[in-house]
């Protein structure tokens, strides 16, 4: 099991989504549909990996985590969250505007919806130009104002709009309206949760030709009311030639860690988490005791915690992200 996990991606057809992952990750994906999302790295019973390489290949992860434990998950996590992976790794292609939403805090799913909550992130991996982020109210806005937009229409004047590109990162708590809108394509990092409240979505209809469903209720009920026009978050970029460490986001469910590299990076083991590895930009390998790993852009990867230390190696230059519990 002492290997670099890889699994087959669960792709997920949405009214929104589009073909970028084909065109840009060079994913095959099912014909004819909008694929809105990738579930890279997920023990979640609306999708669960599959690995795709080595000897456990065929196994799910579910299973993997139960013949392995603490050798997959790391010691802190497993004494955290037994058998349950706590994280939920996915590609999000916007062709068209997603959902005016927000997610719940733990204590709020775990009553109404029996999951955690959902606390999340995105990295920006591709962004056509004048593409923007909603997250949070614009300044002055209040419960009231927004109801009442709401009822009347289209609440979207009163969102904080934020342009993007590639590169940016966003954190968004459990609370924080959003939306994605057109033109991008994001790496999201999450709580292992599917639970989403959607307040406002465009007076569209689904795939199956009805309205999708709103959960007003449940939305005005979690999200937060003061949260007024939050910042785009930390640009990842670094001069070439150098290695650069950035920590992109650090919370009590998640630390994301973005290396921009020009030379070999050695990693240090840390048994106490597993690690999510993604390449974000160009290529390279990993190398650790028990060989090498090719990577290329968009590739997705489970470190086991019993790997132990590795070495990040780019090809000319490369970015990579590293994700654990904390």
């Amino acid at each position: 099991m002492c290997y670099p996990l890889r699994f087959t991606p669960i792709y997920k057809e949405k009214v929104w989504g589009g073909r970028r992952l084909e065109t840009l990750l060079g994913r095959a994906l099912p014909p004819d549909q909008p694929i809105g999302e990738a579930w890279e790295v997920s023990d979640h019973p609306h999708g669960r990996s599959v690995v795709a390489n080595g000897p456990d290949a065929g196994t799910p992860l579910d299973a993997l985590i139960a013949r392995h434990g603490a050798a997959l998950l790391g010691a802190r996590v497993a004494a955290e969250d037994g058998a349950r992976f706590p994280l939920l790794v996915k590609y999000l292609d916007a062709e068209k505007p997603l959902s005016v939403q927000v997610h719940p805090d733990d204590a709020y799913a775990a009553e109404h919806a029996g999951e955690l909550g959902k606390t999340e992130m995105w990295y920006v991996l591709h962004a056509e130009p004048d593409a923007c982020l909603i997250a949070g109210l614009r300044a002055g806005v209040t419960r009231e104002a927004f109801a009442d937009a709401l009822a009347h229409g289209d609440p979207a004047a009163l969102l904080h709009r934020l342009p993007v590109s590639a590169g940016d990162t966003l954190f968004i708590p459990a609370g924080r309206i959003h939306a994605i809108l057109p033109g991008l394509l994001l790496l999201e990092i999450q709580q292992n949760s599917d639970t989403t409240y959607r307040l406002y979505d465009w007076g569209r209809v689904g795939l199956d030709g009805t309205p999708r469903a709103l959960h007003a209720d449940e939305a005005m009920a979690v999200a937060n009311w003061h949260d007024y026009e939050p910042r785009a978050g930390i640009v990842s970029r670094a001069p070439l030639g150098d290695n650069v460490k950035t920590v992109l986001a650090s919370c009590p469910y998640f630390t994301v860690e973005h290396y921009a590299l020009a030379a070999p990076q050695p990693i240090p083991a840390d048994p106490g988490s597993f690690r999510i590895l993604n390449c974000v930009a160009g290529g390279g390998a990993l190398s650790w005791a028990g060989g090498d790993n090719p990577l290329t852009f968009g590739d997705s990867l489970l470190l086991p915690a019993a790997l132990g230390a590795f070495t990040l190696c780019p090809a000319g230059h490369g970015a990579f992200i590293l994700s654990y519990v904390p």
